[in-house]
């Protein structure tokens, strides 16, 4: 009878150092990460710009005060490049993002057009600034598609003149506002690529452009609005700080 007991108690002794060995040499349950876009991040983005310049005579002073006041001038249509960068923050609820963010770019958007008869007129955009809120949606597991809208101002050189002869230039920076579309998606747990497209409209300013030289000397001062409209398309990526929610069981 004790060499049964004595038996008995070896085999479960045995039987339970080998659990306690299976158990120690399992590696510990790690808990999934989650991936959120909630927190600050900082990018880059190149892209191009294209658009339209109306300009309208609002008053003339001088040896020109025959042209009707009202006249359109130009559309001038311009396009060119840009490249900059932006910050912000995202804020994520179930599957529901929000976010603040702030561009700038510098740019070469540009173009001319004959106005007056052998007059062309030119404009220039050399940089943008937005300041935006975003609203999107999470989709296909890491993919953020938003809507975007805010305010914007852009610096704008306008010139009149004959090529070689003479030139009267301006410069501006209206403000406007931007309604923007884009697309985001996390490939990293720190980066993300995106595509965007903004359409912004600016407000009208009058610039003072000094006809002079096409009255033989005489005085000429036109008056003129102007006003901007802007379509931009982009690419970037952005840095987000901090790593993905870890998931606690």
């Amino acid at each position: 009878m004790k060499t049964k007991l004595a038996a008995a108690a070896l085999l479960l002794a045995s039987t339970s150092l080998g659990f306690a060995a299976d158990l120690a040499t399992k590696a510990p349950y790690a808990p999934a990460a989650v991936w959120s876009w909630t927190g600050f991040y900082l990018g880059g983005h190149v892209g191009a710009g294209w658009g339209t310049t109306e300009s309208t005579l609002s008053s003339i002073n001088g040896a020109l005060g025959a042209v009707p006041v009202g006249t359109a001038l130009a559309q001038n249509s311009r396009s060119g490049f840009l490249g900059g960068g932006q910050v912000g923050y995202n804020w994520q609820s179930g599957w529901v993002v929000f976010g603040v963010q702030g561009d700038i770019s510098g740019m070469d958007v540009k173009g001319s057009t004959t106005c007056v008869g052998f007059v062309t007129c030119t404009t220039k955009n050399d940089w943008l600034a937005t300041v935006t809120g975003r609203i999107g949606g999470v989709v296909a597991d890491r993919t953020l598609v938003y809507a975007k809208g805010g305010a914007a101002w852009m610096h704008s050189s306008d010139s009149i003149g004959v090529p070689g002869v003479f030139e009267s230039r301006s410069s501006t920076t209206p403000l406007g506002w931007v309604l923007g579309l884009g697309a985001e998606y996390a490939f990293d747990h720190n980066w993300s690529a995106f595509v965007e497209y903004n359409y912004i409209e600016f407000e009208k300013k009058t610039v003072a452009w000094d006809l002079s030289p096409l009255v033989g000397g005489g005085t000429a001062i036109a008056n003129v609005d102007i006003k901007n409209k802007l379509s931009i398309a982009k690419i970037g990526v952005n840095y987000k700080f901090g790593g993905p929610v870890v998931a606690r069981y």
